[in-house]
């Protein structure tokens, strides 16, 4: 009879334990907390979001690696903003036998503009600039050397929100995009290397304005370096510092920086970098009159970075795009709600996105991509956002493609989802 009792009381544990660690319901909170509220100070590793109830979306995610031929990827989830997955798949460094873990931080590319449009419409959002403020000229932001030079007095009319949904007035067709032609620049400026942003910036307001500003979208990688000047001149603080200071660490977001260019630069738990397409070898941006390996030394990804220049784990991105998801079931936005539409419906003629790439309804999304760095955020319909990472230009296909119709498909097969929220855990 006791052991009839004793057994009894351990099969209503066991059954308790899987009710609570397996729901596909939400655990509400009785605040509305910020991302800076959840404690940290434990490392996640694989072994967190190692769950049977998971393994459909390990095994879409290999999918991915094994049709891209990806040497590593980092993958996060979140489910009605609770972080329900984060895990590494491949190697952060192929030579070393390092395995990618949730803490390995990888270049992002052009998710790094979404970094740069939350900053800038946090500083709308406070009244220190509007959307409408010039940019150049006596009545803009950005005054005297090395915006003092301008072609066409049609640069005089580029707002700030010009810049953010690209749409400023400049084409690549002629020149090639300004922020990865430093030859060009030298031969045709006479300036030495190596090319600072302000000779860029001389590059290209001496030459043909080719569109009125905020007639025409024309993806601008220049446009968003720009903004990180306009970030520094009105709060007087340098883009990095002010950005990490006023938007990252307050919301919980640590291990964020801007990349350096060179293998010897990287940072504490970045991975390695590969780029296996054809033209992976390229004139060094320095001027040495080198040929380098494209990821270290081809483009200067540093200059670039509010544009492309940011370094990030898969948690800190899901802990950004809670940030501005519109949601606010758990973590409040930290943009008025005005500003999130305008995020995602745009504001002027164009209507294009501020930030984000695309946006079709409930799905936003921003890509990125540089020399051995593709990346895919995500917010996407009924509540989940996502993003996957990887260290390797592919040999073939297409990252985006490939990459959401996966984690889509791993997603309808999760039967249920932990109740944890793995940012409560995470340092």
């Amino acid at each position: 009879m006791y052991l009839r009792n004793w057994l009894n009381a351990a099969l209503f544990l066991i059954a308790f334990f899987l009710l609570t660690s397996f729901s596909a319901g939400d655990i509400t909170p009785s605040t509305n907390p910020s991302v800076s509220d959840s404690p940290r100070g434990v490392q996640l590793t694989n072994k967190y979001s190692d769950l049977p109830g998971l393994k459909p979306l390990d095994s879409m995610v290999n999918r991915v690696m094994r049709n891209l031929r990806l040497e590593g990827a980092t993958v996060a989830l979140v489910k009605d903003e609770r972080l329900v997955y984060a895990k590494g798949f491949g190697y952060a460094d192929k030579e070393g036998k390092v395995k990618v873990e949730p803490y390995h931080r990888f270049r992002i590319g052009s998710v790094s503009k979404l970094i740069t449009a939350i900053a800038v419409l946090k500083l709308v959002d406070t009244g220190k600039i509007t959307l409408d403020d010039y940019v150049f000229g006596e009545k803009g932001l950005l005054k005297g050397k090395p915006y003092d030079k301008v072609s066409n007095r049609n640069v005089y009319q580029i707002k700030v929100k010009h810049l953010l949904n690209h749409t400023g007035g400049w084409s690549l067709i002629t020149y090639g995009d300004p922020m990865f032609i430093p030859q060009k620049i030298h031969k045709m400026d006479k300036v030495s290397y190596p090319i600072e942003f302000d000779d860029v910036i001389r590059f290209v307001l001496t030459r043909h304005l080719p569109y009125r500003p905020g007639t025409r979208f024309d993806y601008s990688n220049f446009g968003y370096v720009l903004l990180g000047r306009v970030i520094e001149e009105v709060t007087g603080d340098d883009y990095e510092d002010w950005v990490i200071d006023n938007i990252l660490e307050p919301n919980g977001i640590e291990n964020m920086a801007i990349a350096g260019n060179f293998e010897k630069d990287k940072l504490k738990n970045e991975v390695k970098y590969y780029d296996y397409s054809v033209d992976n070898q390229q004139l060094s941006f320095t001027g040495s009159g080198k040929m380098v390996y494209k990821p270290y030394g081809a483009d200067d990804v540093t200059m670039l970075g509010p544009a492309g220049g940011w370094v990030a784990n898969s948690v800190d991105l899901m802990r950004v795009l809670v940030m501005v998801d519109g949601y606010s079931k758990r973590y409040k936005d930290i943009l008025s709600s005005d500003l999130i539409k305008k995020m995602v419906s745009g504001v002027g003629g164009i209507n294009q996105p501020l930030g984000w790439r695309s946006v079709r309804g409930e799905h936003w999304w921003r890509t990125g991509t540089l020399s051995g760095t593709s990346a895919l955020l995500t917010r996407d319909e009924k509540g989940y956002s996502w993003v996957i990472v990887s260290n390797t230009t592919p040999r073939r296909g297409s990252f985006p493609g490939t990459s959401r119709w996966a984690i889509r498909e791993g997603i309808k097969m999760v039967k249920s989802w932990p109740s944890h929220n793995l940012f409560e855990v995470s340092e």
